[in-house]
């Protein structure tokens, strides 16, 4: 039996959507081949595209990498994003509402500017979503699609909020989200994965030293195992001991009585029989099994049973052991070593952490472009358009009844 490991987790953001979807997710979302689409170098044409960045040819629009990107794009939230760092449209139109517009424009903008800029990526990620779009047109499955959000949603509730569905919308409901607009994220981030992972991801054999490296990062969080001991224990404390003779001397008697009980198991009696009817210790109405611990974690005297199982193994029957107070009598059920899974066992998981290494990596270097490019390109009039835009929107007055 393999017990938990220490600090194991599983490779999921904290809003539930995996660094990498796998080939399988990629293949239920799109009607296409992992393969097919594969490149392992850009074009001439994605080169001048990603590396030239035109002047917008209207104010309501930024154009960047070949891509319209529109005030709605910039002031949307998305769930990769901390509370304080989130720019919800709704917040910004509370703000609108409570200064006046030259007030509004001076403390909006630079939030804006910033956002341009590539915090956390997100117009990045409008630029590679409207790619994917534009480059798929109708590989995409709509229907495959819409069910991997809703998983997504699913893991999200289980794995960030215990289950907890209230929760879970009220985390969402501080990003300026829904269940809606969340799911809609997801969908976005699974086109991005695959035109990354298909077009940017050098698809390169992994190396015996490049598992290595990766095993030796990442094995002390993902990799290392507990020690663990499970035992059957029969308790024989000395001062509960009955004497036929108060001259008896109780110690005598207890060890005496543990090499009996021993020497009886050895004949082939029930260990957790005779643990119930002789045994003086707490869990001897469950035929004296113990849950699986830490071996570290045994108080005294109890550690006496952690250094005489370094010599046991599995089904081994041994005693007395004498500890203070004590004769013990123990049948050693499981026994796992601290230490960590060896490469043999984890190789197919430090595969994935490689190639998401290698897709974390892909997009990282396509974020910087598109930041560079966005540095390229006078952006105070697009900026100033969406505020202008958005500071009347939130100023008008309310219809009448």
């Amino acid at each position: 039996m393999k017990y938990p490991k220490a600090g194991a987790r599983q490779i999921v953001t904290r809003w539930g959507v995996t660094p990498l979807l796998v080939c399988h997710l990629i293949l239920a979302v799109l009607c296409v081949g992992c393969e097919g689409n594969k490149k392992s170098t850009l074009t001439e044409a994605e080169i001048a595209r990603l590396t030239y960045a035109p002047k917008p040819s209207r104010p309501d629009q930024l154009t960047v990498s070949g891509e319209s990107i529109t005030c709605d794009d910039i002031m949307a939230s998305t769930p990769d994003e901390s509370v304080a760092a989130s720019l919800p449209r709704e917040k910004l139109m509370e703000l609108a509402r409570q200064t006046t517009q030259e007030q509004f424009m001076e403390l909006a903008r630079p939030q804006i500017q910033r956002r341009l800029q590539g915090l956390n990526g997100s117009i990045a990620g409008v630029v590679l979503y409207k790619q994917a779009r534009r480059e798929l047109g109708d590989k995409v499955n709509d229907e495959s699609l819409e069910t991997v959000a809703k998983q997504q949603w699913r893991r999200f509730v289980l794995e960030s909020h215990g289950g907890n569905e209230a929760q879970a919308d009220e985390a969402l409901r501080k990003m300026g989200m829904n269940r809606a607009t969340y799911e809609d994220w997801v969908k976005k981030q699974a086109l991005i994965q695959y035109v990354v992972s298909s077009r940017y991801v050098p698809d390169l054999p992994i190396t015996r030293r490049e598992l290595m490296a990766e095993y030796d990062r990442i094995k002390d969080e993902r990799f290392a195992q507990e020690g663990v001991l499970q035992f059957r224990l029969i308790d024989l404390q000395v001062d509960k001991i009955e004497l036929d003779d108060p001259n008896e001397d109780p110690v005598r008697k207890a060890r005496d009585r543990a090499e009996e009980l021993r020497r009886r198991i050895e004949a082939g009696e029930d260990f957790g029989e005779l643990a119930k009817q002789y045994s003086h210790g707490h869990r001897r109405e469950m035929g004296g099994l113990w849950r699986p611990r830490d071996p570290e974690a045994l108080a005294t005297p109890y550690d006496e049973l952690a250094k005489k199982a370094q010599e046991m193994e599995p089904d081994q029957i041994a005693g007395p052991i004498e500890a203070p107070g004590h004769f013990f009598v123990v049948k050693l059920e499981e026994k796992q070593e601290a230490g960590y899974q060896s490469l043999s066992e984890v190789q197919g998981e430090v595969r994935k952490a490689i190639q998401e290494k290698r897709w974390q990596e892909a997009r990282q270097g396509l974020e910087a472009e598109i930041g560079r490019q966005v540095d390229l390109v006078d952006t105070s009039e697009f900026v100033d358009y969406c505020l202008e835009r958005l500071y009347r929107l939130a100023n008008e007055p309310a219809p009448a009844p």
